[in-house]
């Protein structure tokens, strides 16, 4: 399901759904329920407050239906024949915020250090791809993935990269259907 309420940026909400679709494919979660709502700063900021205690906004927040979890658990660790379990849960995306890190940042190399999405959005100007790459990012927090030891982000970061690759491969698909004639 995505909810589109911000109106900053037109977003190609079939395409977010397909590349969303095309990355729970690689993490075997294909039948899994999704959530993802694209709002407003304001909107951010309110649930970034209420849920991690940070009164500003952010790119994008998750909130993992299984967190009780390892991470790298799911999907085998659910019961597939329960509708309920196969909802992995929601993430929330600042589209206004990733506007301004893409006019702030975008096109320039990456020369931080980061890796995995941190990296990989650094030097794209285009809002939409920002936006795919970052449902990256968070479904790995969905998948209780998290950045909080050198251990966990090394962790995290290698199946960012994998997903980052799929999102990669997924967007070349795309071209070529266009170049095609196809959708």
């Amino acid at each position: 399901l995505i909810r589109n309420t911000q109106r900053t940026v037109p977003i190609d909400v079939d395409a977010l759904e397909s590349a969303t679709r095309a990355l729970l494919g690689r993490l075997r979660c294909g039948d899994f329920d999704v959530g993802i709502w694209l709002t407003s700063d304001a909107t951010i900021r309110k649930l970034n407050t209420q849920f991690r205690g940070k009164r500003k906004s952010t790119d994008i927040l998750s909130f993992p239906f299984h967190d009780e979890h390892e991470a790298g658990a799911l999907p085998d660790c659910v019961d597939r024949s329960e509708e309920d379990e196969l909802n992995l849960g929601d993430m929330v995306v600042s589209v206004p915020y990733v506007l301004r890190r893409a006019l702030r940042d975008g096109g320039r190399p990456d020369d931080s250090g980061h890796r995995g999405v941190a990296a990989a959005m650094a030097p794209v100007e285009d809002v939409e791809e920002r936006v795919q790459m970052l449902l990256v990012h968070g479904l790995c927090h969905l998948l209780n993935y998290d950045h909080e030891t050198e251990e966990d982000f090394e962790s995290m970061v290698a199946l960012e990269e994998d997903l980052l690759e799929t999102l990669r491969e997924w967007r070349a698909a795309r071209r070529r259907r266009a170049a095609a004639g196809g959708s």
